[in-house]
């Protein structure tokens, strides 16, 4: 019988990789949501919606930086929705830059 100290170990490690699938898959929804209202990219900075590729990602790298400086709420919301919206961004303005440069 396995000891707890390695099912721990097991489960967090299952919980880690079941936690970064959720993260991949909610930031290609933003994104995909952001190509298709455009005008949503307003929210993270006034003015995204009509920027070029590669102002987007300067936008959302930066976004990504200050996000760990934001103050935290006790109960937990803070810079999580922040870092969503960014790397979505950050994915979006990627896929327009590598169409653009695309034949």
């Amino acid at each position: 019988m396995p000891h707890s100290s390695e099912i721990d170990a097991e489960t967090t490690e299952t919980m880690r990789r079941h936690a970064q699938r959720v993260v991949a898959m909610l930031v290609k929804a933003r994104a995909r949501r952001f190509a298709r209202r455009p005008m949503t990219l307003d929210v993270l900075m006034p003015g995204l919606s009509c920027a070029r590729p590669d102002v987007l990602i300067a936008v959302a790298q930066h976004l990504l930086e200050t996000e760990g400086s934001d103050p935290r709420r006790w109960f937990g919301f803070g810079g999580e929705t922040v870092a969503l919206n960014a790397k979505a961004a950050l994915l979006l303005g990627r896929a327009m830059r590598r169409r653009e440069v695309s034949p």
